[in-house]
């Protein structure tokens, strides 16, 4: 019963067992044995063998050829338990790649060992680079010597082996922006800044976690903002968005008036690769809170053509956000007579009646402004009339 006869054996189990896809190819060298191949696509041949690494496990699986030793197994159902340094003791693997240390560790068995030989092959040293490209030696202290993954290490001609996106290309957080620096988003009752960003993932990978920082220190000693959102599954790319309040005297999460702020992100995928933080454009909120427009009217419920008192009741704001004094009014009535002014408390009448509707702009002494509207109901002015005898 000879090698090549037990070689033709194994070359006859391969074929019920391999795969169709493996995503490990290229060659090693040994000055000994020469060419190994990691995949037919490489090595040629009818025979559809390859090695394969999980890209979650990192387990190893599969078979690599060589033309003087045959078939080299990277499964742990027909090489057996390896001999030390077990890579997986429960039994799962002989060979593992850590994608947190980018290492290689492990075995590798020539199924047609004999004469004293058990065919046991340990990667020394051996590592992927970004791109999967495998570096470094594996060492077998009978027949095969050092074998070498990578002509970077080994010299000669261009060789690798590689093994296509199984090494975890980190996540990136791109597109950073923030808005907030006018009167769409500093009147009303809840200012406020928002951020978004784009995650994406060059392996496809979704989105797991974020952070988001906002502090008035460059450091980010200090976060007035510290945000952590985890088990997320947003596929790639997401745009995410967060929003932060301002307020006069900031709370916990809250960011204040007139101050300088800096902010960042950091996304991550299911693996937990993170993009590092990612700092976005420093902003500046504004010195202090914006009018806070408010009127009525009097009469209460006017009459078509009836003189209408409007009272403005708008609180301005200074340094400090202290109330001050108002500086431009600009109103606008429907079917009003006059149906504008410039007034603080204009006096006007509606020439119909029905449903109308009256806004109000109100600036201060900063140039800022605020809007608000509100509706009344202008009754319909009845004819004069006089009793008159029949007679």
């Amino acid at each position: 019963f000879s090698i090549i006869s037990i070689i033709a054996v194994f070359a006859l189990v391969f074929l019920v067992q391999a795969g169709a896809e493996h995503n490990t190819s290229g060659y090693a060298w040994s000055e000994n044995i020469g060419w190994i191949s990691f995949n037919n696509s490489t090595g040629g041949g009818l025979v559809n063998y390859g090695v394969n690494v999980d890209e979650t496990t990192g387990y190893l699986s599969g078979y690599a050829w060589s033309e003087n030793i045959g078939w080299i197994s990277f499964n742990r159902s027909n090489t057996g338990v390896p001999p030390s340094s077990d890579p997986c003791p429960g039994g799962e693997c002989i060979a593992k790649y850590n994608d947190s240390t980018k290492e290689l560790n492990g075995w590798m068995r020539v199924l047609a060992n004999g004469g004293g030989w058990d065919g046991w092959i340990k990667f020394y040293n051996a590592t992927f680079d970004t791109n999967g490209d495998w570096h470094g030696y594996a060492w077998s202290d009978m027949v095969v010597g050092w074998i070498s993954l990578n002509s970077a290490e080994g010299g000669g001609s261009s060789y690798r082996v590689n093994s296509m996106g199984v090494v975890n290309q980190p996540p990136t957080a791109t597109n950073l922006n923030v808005t907030g620096g006018d009167s769409a988003y500093y009147c009303g009752s809840s200012p406020a800044h928002y951020f978004s960003w784009i995650y994406s993932d060059l392996d496809g990978h979704s989105q797991t976690r974020f952070q988001f920082q906002v502090d008035n220190n460059s450091d980010f000693s200090s976060p007035e903002i510290n945000r952590d959102y985890i088990n997320l599954s947003n596929p790639s790319p997401t745009t995410n968005n967060q929003t932060a309040t301002i307020a006069v005297s900031p709370g916990s999460d809250q960011i204040g008036y007139n101050t300088a702020y800096y902010w960042r992100v950091k996304v991550y995928d299911f693996k937990e690769t993170n993009s590092g933080w990612v700092s976005g454009s420093s902003f500046t909120t504004k010195p202090h809170l914006y009018p806070l427009v408010d009127f009525n009217w009097t009469p209460e419920n006017p009459s078509q053509e009836e003189n209408i008192l409007f009272v403005d009741q708008t609180i301005c704001y200074g340094v400090g956000n202290n109330p001050v004094s108002c500086t431009g009014w600009s109103w606008i009535f429907q079917d009003g007579n006059p149906a504008t002014s410039n007034e603080q408390n204009p006096i006007m009448q509606f020439v119909s009646g029905g449903s109308k509707d009256i806004s109000l702009e109100t600036t201060d002494a900063n140039g800022y402004s605020c809007p608000d509207s509100k509706n009344l109901e202008v009754g319909i002015t009845l004819p004069d009339w006089r009793e008159i005898l029949p007679w």
